[in-house]
């Protein structure tokens, strides 16, 4: 079994759910309290996507189209996940946090993910960040972000296409994060936070 200084099993942990429902902020809570690396795949890639975007002659702020889902959303999550292999190779656990909606719904995709977190002697858990439309309207609006432009502006075209009850396929922690949880955030992503490294 690989392990960090000879203590702790190294970890990829998958933050996943929908625009606005707290993810980033799951993902940082979720780093402070276990020390490791944190990678949002909107940190890492949102310049390249936004200049490949435009260089297409499209809009940098899509988040939605046919251009959009085929040029440089394979992309982002090639620099996220390349990103990841590259620091667990390393010793380093990992905290990835991105949307994941088909990753995480793709048994394929996670069998190869865990065969290799298996091959490297790092665990795989999922984090899936639960909420409701509601709650995540009032973060897109919050965060006034303008790759959420097109959201807010066709919400109902947009949430047509989500699932609430959506989940990943593999085994996880939900975290309840929609507005007026019986718990806070914080709480519940420390909790999963200690689970974790005591089982390590």
């Amino acid at each position: 079994m690989t392990t960090v200084l000879g203590t702790s099993t190294i970890t990829l942990a998958l933050v996943a759910g929908y625009a606005g429902s707290g993810k980033s902020e799951a993902g940082k809570i979720l780093a402070s309290a276990t020390g490791w690396a944190m990678l949002d795949k909107d940190t890492l890639s949102r310049p390249m996507t936004e200049r490949l975007l435009e260089a297409l002659g499209g809009d940098p702020d899509d988040r939605h189209s046919p251009m959009y889902l085929e040029h440089a959303r394979p992309l982002e999550y090639a620099c996220l996940m390349k990103s990841v292999w590259e620091n667990l190779e390393c010793g380093i656990s990992v905290v990835a946090v991105a949307p994941f909606l088909a990753e995480s719904a793709d048994a394929q995709w996670t069998a190869r993910v865990g065969r290799r977190c298996g091959r490297i002697g790092a665990r795989f858990e999922t984090l899936w960040v639960d909420s409701d439309l509601e709650s995540m309207r009032d973060r897109l609006i919050s965060r006034d972000a303008s790759r959420d432009t097109w959201k807010l502006t066709h919400w109902p075209e947009y949430t047509s296409g989500i699932d609430i009850e959506r989940r990943p396929v593999v085994p996880h922690h939900v975290i309840d994060n929609r507005i007026g949880a019986s718990r806070p955030l914080a709480e519940q992503v420390e909790s999963v936070a200690q689970r974790l490294l005591e089982d390590a």
